[in-house]
């Protein structure tokens, strides 16, 4: 995590951005908790300008899972080909977009599973990039808006 105090912090915006990007690029593995990033740069940074850049970092990266989903469906179709067909249909019926928007809103979702079902159905990339670009540039905008304000309520409170 240092790494992405350093970047954050010599590079700013630019810096969220590509901490943001590599943060959601790992699949199945680990990473450090963008959101408590998101949420301390906002208290030296413009909150609006942290959660966009948050948002694209955050949607590119998850182009990876998109990808990988992407290129290895004859995998997924041939364990799962019921389970995909039957989403497949669900994700037509009510809107692909706004559902991937509302899980990249949505905190408390793990998106990589929808990348990874996008990917799987050949969902247009464009749509899912645009989509996951609004929902996480949502969710990243009120997470540092709540950092912003909150530390610098707190810094108050002890002044």
């Amino acid at each position: 995590m240092t790494w992405a105090n350093y970047a954050i912090g010599t590079y700013g915006y630019f810096g969220i951005a590509v901490v943001a990007a590599a943060s959601t690029m790992s699949v199945f593995l680990p990473t450090f908790p963008l959101s408590l990033l998101v949420f301390l740069a906002a208290a030296k940074l413009n909150p609006i300008g942290v959660g966009i850049a948050a948002g694209v970092g955050s949607a590119t990266g998850e182009m990876v899972s998109y990808w990988i989903a992407r290129g290895g469906e004859h995998i997924l179709e041939k364990k799962y080909k019921k389970q995909i067909h039957e989403l497949e249909q669900l994700f037509q019926k009510y809107k692909g977009w706004l559902v991937i928007f509302f899980v990249g809103a949505i905190p408390i979702v793990p998106f990589d599973i929808m990348g990874l079902f996008a990917g799987g159905i050949h969902y247009d990339a464009k749509k899912f990039y645009l989509a996951a670009l609004g929902g996480k540039t949502v969710r990243y905008i009120v997470v540092a808006l709540a950092g912003y304000f909150g530390i610098h309520w707190v810094l108050g409170y002890f002044s």
